[in-house]
């Protein structure tokens, strides 16, 4: 029998981590855990990452070298195994990189709402149709509307052909559902249509959704003018120049995460 083979039927016998070790690591990760959960409920800012991140470190090579057997297992396998960290190293210091210098990011004061504020339109009147706002709904169309209504908006674009109730042919004038007058276009394209694959578009800019508007209806027989009641029913003043944003104030995840660790604290 030559020693190649030997040294193969060696790694064939399964290693058995004794009673003592087992006792000795399982230990070892209860403390770890319970410092886990310690450091989770003391405020240490930045440190609270860094730490959490390398006490799960320890638990796990802890688990891989003695419950996985790597410590006994063959020597190929604990380098595969140790070059792994060079990945982990790639990823913490892109994190920490992130962490440290990507700036102040976090809300001040008592609530983000209240400090966030709604500005007002780049464009004048943006619900009256220019040249200029039916060439920039073009551009739009093209990213945002062209899958399902088609190139030129006949309601038969590649997904056209899955979807039940079919789009919209936007160059007929007939059995527009929510209506065909610029403000009821502006408040489908912002609010979607229920029970139906037109999804709401609010996370675009108000003016890009004026910009849509006027394109879709430019391809179709002109459409009905709105009055001011019209206007005054999706929010707008026409005795303004520029229509206020509708986007809903944000806020930070960080400042979220803090509002809802405060919010629990308080229902203990």
């Amino acid at each position: 029998m030559n020693k190649e083979h030997v040294s193969d039927r060696h790694y064939d016998k399964h290693y058995i981590l004794s009673t003592k070790n087992a006792c000795l690591v399982g230990v070892s990760l209860l403390i770890l855990t319970a410092i886990t959960v310690l450091v989770a409920g003391i405020n240490l800012g930045r440190l609270n990452f860094i730490i959490a991140f390398l006490i799960a470190t320890i638990k796990g090579t802890l688990v891989a070298l003695f419950f996985m057997n790597l410590k006994h297992d063959r020597k190929e396998n604990a380098v595969i195994f140790l070059t792994s960290f060079v990945f982990l190293a790639i990823f913490i210091v892109l994190t920490v990189s992130d962490l440290f210098f990507r700036g102040d990011v976090y809300v001040k004061g008592q609530l983000g709402f209240a400090q966030a504020e709604l500005t007002s339109g780049a464009i004048k009147q943006p619900w009256i149709s220019t040249p200029e706002l039916i060439t920039k709904g073009k551009a739009a169309f093209s990213i945002q509307c062209v899958a399902c209504h088609g190139a030129e908006g006949k309601g038969n674009g590649p997904a056209s052909l899955a979807l039940k109730p079919p789009p919209r042919n936007f160059t007929s004038q007939e059995n527009w559902k929510l209506g065909r007058k610029p403000s009821q276009v502006f408040k489908t394209i912002r609010d979607g249509i229920p029970d139906s694959a037109m999804s709401s578009f609010s996370t675009l800019p108000a003016d890009d959704r004026w910009a849509l508007v006027h394109y879709v209806l430019s391809l179709g027989p002109k459409p009905t003018e709105d009055t001011n009641e019209d206007l005054a029913k999706i929010g707008i003043d026409p005795s303004k120049q520029t229509a206020g944003s509708d986007q809903t104030p944000s806020i930070t995840i960080d400042f979220a995460m803090q509002r809802m660790i405060e919010e629990a604290e308080n229902k203990r």
